[in-house]
């Protein structure tokens, strides 16, 4: 297993307060512990580093929507 993401603390997907097709610890296994190669497959972890916005409705992936 590689590292958690910088933004875990302050991203809602992180803290369960998305919707999500697959259970939570998976996704939390898949992308936010599993180093910088899966961080940047996530478009949450993008905007955080470009400094932009994210609503607590914004899906990572495709393959995660509800």
């Amino acid at each position: 297993m590689g590292r958690r993401c910088k933004f875990a603390n302050q991203c809602h997907v992180f803290q369960g307060k998305a919707e999500l097709k697959q259970p939570l610890f998976i996704v939390r296994n898949m992308y936010c512990n599993n180093g910088e190669r899966w961080w940047k497959k996530c478009r949450v972890y993008e905007m955080y580093m470009k400094g932009e916005e994210v609503s607590e409705d914004f899906i990572p992936t495709e393959d995660l929507k509800p």
